[in-house]
């Protein structure tokens, strides 16, 4: 789909996803049912799943993005069950509706991400499917340590890019330009930082496809208003000793637990010939 025809298709769709409790609705025309001329091509959407992934990541962003006016695919190696990350003995299972295999090209691509991204931009079929659709689409996406996957496939090479805060000097290694924002666009690259920011990157990336309207309308019907308990939700307000000991306790368990994460970090920079300041 070229860039036109998705503007066209975004545009047309625009009006119905912009209807509270209606978002199945559609006007005659932009379902062809008219006669006088076809529709459009709905524009297609591929979230990518993984072993690990957080759920939040993927859930959040698909309830604002994931309705009638899109073509939704869920995309995976393989169409077996994929397990989100989990603390409980028990996590929440995803199904698959396509393979790498299946999706050659897609118009939005969008990236959930992990508590270990190290162990992901390890994964060498994945990356390279991110790269060849992602060079092609029309927005490229994340949520997360998603960038990381995205940054690992060259993705953010010279982009503006944000991922969870404990990690976000890391983006460097992959070429991109750390930007601390909770959501950040530069020219088809929208990445969300920490996991609950996958509601706000979901909401401005509609807004980015089809307007401010319906983006808001999408906002008032999901009741997205949020006033969290505690003013510790980010660096920026939480406080500083709380910052200081989150912060070393994450990169003690990465230590601990992910003693390969600086060695995919190098390759990943040595492969892109990027050398990280």
């Amino acid at each position: 789909m070229t860039r036109r025809d998705f503007t066209v298709s975004m545009l047309s769709a625009a009006a119905a996803m912009s209807l509270p409790g209606n978002s199945m609705a559609k006007t005659d025309e932009s379902m062809g049912i008219s006669g006088s001329k076809p529709a459009a091509k709905l524009p297609h959407i591929s979230f990518v799943l993984y072993e690990g992934m957080t759920a939040l990541d993927l859930i959040g962003p698909a309830e604002v993005l994931a309705g009638a006016q899109f073509r939704v695919d869920y995309v995976w190696r393989d169409k077996e069950p994929v397990h989100a990350e989990s603390q409980a003995d028990k996590g929440l299972v995803l199904l698959p509706t396509a393979t790498f295999a299946d999706i050659t090209d897609t118009d939005i691509l969008c990236v959930p991400g992990t508590s270990d991204p190290y162990k992901q931009i390890m994964q060498k079929d994945m990356i390279e499917w991110l790269a060849a659709v992602g060079q092609k689409a029309q927005w490229v996406s994340s949520v997360c340590t998603g960038s990381f996957l995205l940054g690992a496939a060259g993705l953010l090479k010279g982009y503006k890019a944000t991922t969870h805060w404990t990690l976000l000097d890391e983006l460097a290694y992959f070429g991109a330009v750390p930007t601390n924002s909770r959501v950040v666009h530069d020219r088809n690259r929208v990445t969300g930082a920490g996991v609950t920011s996958g509601v706000d990157f979901g909401l401005v990336l509609l807004s980015l496809i089809a307007g401010q309207e319906a983006a808001q309308a999408k906002q008032l019907v999901l009741e997205y208003d949020p006033a969290p308990p505690f003013t510790s939700g980010s660096p920026k307000v939480a406080q500083p000793e709380l910052v200081t000991a989150v912060k070393a306790q994450y990169k003690a368990r990465i230590k601990e637990k992910m003693p390969y994460a600086q060695r995919s970090l190098e390759e990943a920079a040595l492969r892109l010939g990027v050398a990280p300041q």
